[in-house]
């Protein structure tokens, strides 16, 4: 665990924000270089990438707060320090939020909505990769205790044993490394699918519903850190008993991705038999 990898002068350089850096900016040009074949502007891009970036922040932040919202009763300013509070971001929230943002600016501009969705989004799975990375190096985003040979130990001042309950140098699930192989494995895929003839948002629906499944599964073996929030619904949400909200919003991306990409494939369909 490294929390801070190094120093310039008196200005420690933190793991995360490294890796959220790293992250972003090679996600900006992975995705730069595969829109120049849909002759889309490369500052068009950037632009599209910079906007996606902070709603990203935005959405992990906002998402955050609303299932820790007993954590900042009586000091709301606290809410927009982000480098505050026991993790500070949900990752779920900003990806939902930058889909959002990201296909407003690409329907505003007028761009090819599906055909760049499909080359973009391998940037996300390459952000979750190694952003994740920064998550085990930082503590953050860590499992639930487990005896199984996976399970690993952080120095004994580190997040997972500070007020959770979880004894001093118990082995804890790697769920950060695990997120960041299922990051690796959706980058992957979608790089071997993009090589197939396929639909027009293709690319995308897959990530939606393979990262949705994964991250649902992935809660299963992660820290449970937060009491179930009124808004979700708190007889759903009764400790592990029942679902996350994570896991319920991981269920809907991937009923989502089910439902856009069949209406997406017949009107392909469509558009094809017209046309021939």
């Amino acid at each position: 665990m490294h929390p801070v990898l190094f120093r310039i002068g008196s200005l420690p350089i933190n793991s995360y924000g490294l890796a959220l850096a790293t992250s972003f900016v090679l996600g900006l040009f992975l995705a730069a270089k595969r829109s120049e074949s849909l002759r889309v502007e490369k500052n068009d891009v950037y632009d599209l990438g910079i906007r996606i970036m902070v709603a990203a922040i935005v959405g992990s932040r906002l998402f955050y707060v609303i299932t820790h919202v007993s954590e900042f009763q009586g000091r709301w300013l606290d809410t927009v320090a982000i480098w505050k509070g026991l993790y500070g971001l949900s990752m779920l929230g900003g990806v939902f939020l930058a889909l959002v943002v990201g296909f407003y600016t690409i329907f505003k501009r007028k761009m090819p909505v599906w055909s760049l969705a499909d080359a973009v989004i391998p940037s996300f799975a390459l952000g979750i990769f190694i952003t994740r990375i920064g998550c085990f190096l930082n503590g953050c985003c860590f499992g639930s205790q487990t005896s199984c040979s996976l399970g690993v130990s952080f120095p004994h001042w580190a997040l997972p044993y500070s007020g959770t309950g979880i004894e001093s140098g118990a082995h804890i699930h790697p769920t950060q490394l695990y997120s960041s192989f299922c990051g690796l494995f959706l980058f992957v895929i979608l790089l071997a699918a993009d090589r197939r003839k396929h639909f027009p948002g293709f690319l995308f629906v897959l990530f939606l519903g393979l990262y949705g499944a994964t991250r649902f599964g992935m809660e299963e073996f992660r820290f449970f850190d937060h009491e179930p929030n009124h808004l979700l619904g708190y007889s759903v949400f009764a400790g592990r008993s029942g679902i996350t909200d994570n896991q319920l919003i991981s269920l809907v991306m991937f009923v989502a991705a089910l439902v856009l990409g069949t209406w997406l494939y017949l009107r392909h369909s469509k558009t094809c038999c017209a046309s021939s």
